[in-house]
């Protein structure tokens, strides 16, 4: 047993030896082949190190990476996010483990089944799709939303790993924060900020974080409000961790009102008062009665008060052609839903066709694509109403789970999560590339699985 185990060990080495021999060789002809050293290197150290570890490490750099999307991409091909480089690395690491665990997985399945649903009923579509190249990016992106789903199924799986969740998101949402006040009160952005390439009256100030529209991250800051609020909570100096809540709401409601998002404003709005009466409750009633004549005076007499009445006032009533134009929108997917007797166009062929009918002819150059700002109307006109009932049974068991879980009793945030996804669907141009959205719904989804297995809590 030994001599065999001297045997592979010295055959080992003599193949590591001759493939070092053959690169050096190849490499003379063409320097690129020097390439496979360091891959070479790394396989080596690989099988040395565990790989159920570096599978859960890369977990958590996939979550930190989907929220910064470009400015974690390789130079100069800013649409090569490190996300997208990662999903296959631990794709394959799994298979390798082959420690996929069925057994916990169970509780998941519908959502798993729902959303392969989804996922081929996009991939038959192409059959009649005008664009298979949009076709092929409509349904790469529910794969990515898929594969989201299954690695938060996956590794959230205890209450350890969801405290650290939580912990993590909100630094990125502290950092996100201090960004986009640094973005109104000094005009500065990121490079690949929308605010530096649509000049308007108020876009220099208008805040857009670490994401490309400032709609997005009014979003974004919206749902990930409820986890910070409740990781700031769960500080051991309660007065500490009531002062930093204050803090924190009053700087979100001032970077979300900056935004000019109507959506985003109404969802930090729910969010901000359920939060407040959910830990608070009669003391915040007789709290917000006292405070009311101070915050009116601020509001009313102060240049900062009067400045977020204007924005907010700009915001809703200011913005007649956008909703003019919103609703025509509306109306031509709802022609290309009925044109298609509800079959949907083929998978991500709705924004040409949106264009075609806008622009009065078919243009099929890169720039002719106009997203519908409605998500589930969208969904129907591309891939059709079956593809839209399993988009649609994902919500609705989410929320109707929740309510059976008895989760609201202890915290509002999976709540507050569903509000806002939905307020997003219906605000974004598109929700389907944005993976923070259906990453925290994913979380909401893990959090009630959590409490309907055995009463834990986060």
């Amino acid at each position: 047993m030994n001599i065999n185990k001297f045997s592979v060990r010295t055959l080992n080495k003599y193949l590591l030896f001759l493939g070092f021999i053959l690169i050096g060789m190849c490499g003379a002809i063409s320097p690129l082949f020097y390439l496979l050293v360091p891959i070479l290197c790394l396989a080596m150290m690989i099988r040395r190190i565990n790989l159920k570890e570096i599978m859960n490490i890369l977990f958590w750099i996939i979550v930190v990476t989907l929220f910064l999307g470009a400015y974690l991409s390789v130079p100069g091909y800013e649409s090569i996010y490190l996300f997208r480089c990662l999903i296959p690395v631990h794709l394959i690491l799994l298979v390798l483990t082959r420690d996929i665990k069925w057994g916990k997985l169970q509780n998941y399945l519908i959502y798993l089944i729902l959303l392969f649903f989804c996922l081929i009923s996009s991939v038959i579509s192409l059959l009649w799709a005008g664009s298979t190249s949009l076709g092929f990016r409509y349904c790469y992106f529910i794969f990515e939303i898929c594969y989201l789903f299954f690695i938060c199924f996956y590794h959230l799986d205890s209450k350890e790993k969801m405290r650290r969740l939580f912990q993590v998101i909100t630094v990125i949402f502290s950092i996100s924060l201090v960004l986009g006040v640094v973005e109104i009160f000094t005009g500065w952005h990121l490079p690949f900020s929308s605010s530096l390439v649509y000049v308007t009256t108020t876009s220099e100030f208008q805040p857009t974080g670490f994401l490309y529209n400032t709609n997005d991250y009014a979003l974004m800051m919206a749902i990930l409000y409820p986890i910070a609020a409740s990781c700031v909570f769960q500080f051991k100096r309660r007065y500490t961790g009531i002062v930093l809540y204050g803090v924190l709401t009053i700087l979100t409601l001032y970077v979300v009102i900056s935004t000019y998002s109507r959506i985003g404003m109404l969802s930090i709005g729910i969010s901000t008062l359920v939060i407040f009466f959910y830990r608070f409750k009669q003391k915040g009633v007789l709290l917000l009665v006292s405070l009311f004549p101070l915050l009116g005076i601020f509001v009313w007499f102060s240049s900062f008060g009067q400045k977020l009445i204007e924005i907010a006032y700009a915001a809703f009533n200011d913005k007649g052609t956008s909703t003019m134009a919103r609703n025509n929108l509306y109306k031509l997917l709802l022609q290309i839903i009925h044109d298609s007797d509800f079959m949907g166009v083929g998978a991500g062929n709705v924004p040409q066709k949106l264009n075609a009918l806008l622009i009065g002819y078919t243009d099929t150059g890169t720039d002719a694509y106009t997203t519908g700002h409605n998500f589930w109307l969208e969904t129907i006109g591309n891939i059709g109403l079956i593809g839209f009932l399993g988009f649609a049974a994902i919500i609705i068991i989410y929320l109707i789970q929740l309510f059976q879980s008895g989760y609201l009793k202890k915290s509002p945030t999976p709540l507050l999560i569903w509000i806002t996804f939905i307020g997003a669907s219906i605000a974004l141009s598109t929700i389907l590339e944005k993976r923070f959205l259906w990453f925290l719904l994913a979380t909401g989804i893990c959090l009630i699985q959590q409490m309907r297995e055995g009463g834990r809590e986060t």
